[in-house]
């Protein structure tokens, strides 16, 4: 199953997120194939993070959940909400 994961930071945490960096890209890192799209949201300065954003499969919702608690980035409180759904890739079509 593919799942969206949207997390929203906390106002004024960027330097939380710089010290977690590290630990947050090598956690994702172990989960290989499993993600298929992990990035930072910003506002239209390209610059300021708002958030991220993953596309992940996993068996169930329980493991994507597991996946998201175990990110560092979680761990340490930078995210003011986290939002998980299940999602269906129609486009491109996998021929």
């Amino acid at each position: 199953m593919l799942f969206h994961i949207r997390c929203k930071d906390k106002p004024s945490q960027m330097n939380m997120r710089a010290s977690t960096r590290a630990a947050h890209l090598n956690y994702i890192a172990n989960f290989g194939d499993a993600v298929f799209f992990a990035g930072p949201t910003s506002i239209d300065d390209g610059e300021t993070i708002t958030g991220s954003v993953f596309i992940i499969q996993f068996d169930d919702k329980a493991a994507a959940e597991e996946f998201s608690k175990g990110d560092p980035y979680r761990k340490m409180g930078l995210f003011e909400s986290v939002e998980i759904e299940q999602i269906r890739k129609v486009i491109p079509t996998d021929d």
